[in-house]
């Protein structure tokens, strides 16, 4: 009753000002940016589609909560659902995802601190890296992926890498070996958890980071975070996504890192990036010359308010889901998704993605 008490608390202090806050400044944006509410009646003047206020709403709540539960932004998901369902097919679809991808993870960050699921030094370095990624990304969208064509082929083939990768990852957590060891199940149906969850720095030297979970460590070199986070960050940005996507199956097989610990470095991590692409859409491409490509300010300020409250759900209930079932669920969606994509360029399929 009192963790009822404490979780109902923490949403109505914390997480709804928040989320009604960000509501309130999708109808701003959108009389400031076109002078109207763009509806179903309406279309939305730079996406150039009609999308009720409710469904792109919605479309931030499933995307935020499905992809937190994989430490990620919802841009991995939403970017090919407004692209294929929602018909935003244009160049301002990636810097509205990209505020969708900025908004949305702090409902997880918020969530996943008070669970301890927490280290800003573990963070730190990828984060540095990511901003410097921001900075380059959309330099590639407004030029070698301007068209839609190639945009289209570089996302899909970014999905189905991940896809495959993380279905294949997914199958060993169903193996007799893994069954007979526990480790497929969630932390805390193996009673992992009546402590809180605590990710500890146990060093910082010579430019190597060491973090500690129960009985586990991981050691990683500082530098490696950084080009990591920077290579991450410029596929991400150009595509407008959060980077998680890259991040979360690197981390997974680079560093044998279990997906309860990784929200601690790729939600920030995704805040930073998207903060920095953001900016580098809007202010610095028309700084050098180049065409600034505004988002579609009240589109992703809409679905950022439901990615908020999506996002922090999954926060409050990743740990009871086992970790196997999490790379099965986001690989093959990703997986599919992603070949789709790839097949689309070359052959003309049955239906429009």
């Amino acid at each position: 009753m009192n963790t009822q008490k404490s979780i109902a608390k923490e949403f109505f202090v914390q997480q709804a000002p928040l989320i009604l806050a960000t509501l309130i400044l999708g109808f701003i944006a959108a009389y400031w940016q076109h002078g109207f509410v763009p509806n179903g009646d309406q279309s939305y003047p730079l996406a150039g589609v009609r999308v009720p206020v409710w469904h792109v709403i919605w479309m931030g709540v499933w995307t935020g909560y499905t992809m937190a539960l994989v430490g990620e932004a919802a841009g991995i998901f939403a970017l090919p659902y407004s692209m294929s369902v929602l018909q935003f097919t244009n160049q301002h679809v990636t810097p509205s995802t990209q505020l969708l991808t900025f908004l949305n993870p702090f409902g997880a960050l918020l969530g996943f601190r008070r669970s301890g699921q927490w280290n800003l030094d573990f963070a730190l370095w990828v984060c540095a890296g990511g901003a410097v990624g921001g900075l380059i990304g959309p330099f590639l969208r407004s030029t070698v992926l301007a068209a839609a064509e190639p945009f289209r082929f570089t996302l899909g083939v970014a999905l189905a890498f991940v896809g495959i990768h993380l279905f294949y990852k997914s199958m060993h957590g169903f193996s007799a070996n893994a069954r007979a060891a526990g480790t497929h199940r969630a932390p805390v149906a193996n009673n992992e958890h009546k402590a809180k969850f605590h990710i500890e720095t146990l060093s910082k030297e010579h430019g190597r980071i060491t973090i500690g979970y129960l009985d586990r460590k991981w050691t990683m070199s500082q530098w490696k975070l950084f080009v990591l986070g920077a290579l991450v960050g410029v596929i991400s940005s150009a595509l407008g996504v959060g980077g998680g996507f890259l991040l979360v199956p690197i981390f997974v097989t680079m560093y044998k890192l279990p997906m309860y610990v990784l929200p601690a470095a790729t939600i920030p991590y995704v805040i930073v990036l998207s903060a920095v692409g953001l900016f580098t859409y809007s202010v610095i491409l028309p700084m050098v010359g180049a065409t600034a490509i505004q988002p579609e300010w009240a589109w992703g300020l809409f679905a950022a308010s439901g990615g908020i409250f999506g996002s922090w759900v999954a926060a409050k209930t990743q740990l009871y889901v086992p970790e196997h079932l999490l790379k099965l669920m986001l690989g093959t969606v990703t997986g599919v998704v992603g070949v789709l994509y790839v097949v689309n360029v070359f052959f003309v399929l049955p239906f429009r993605v």
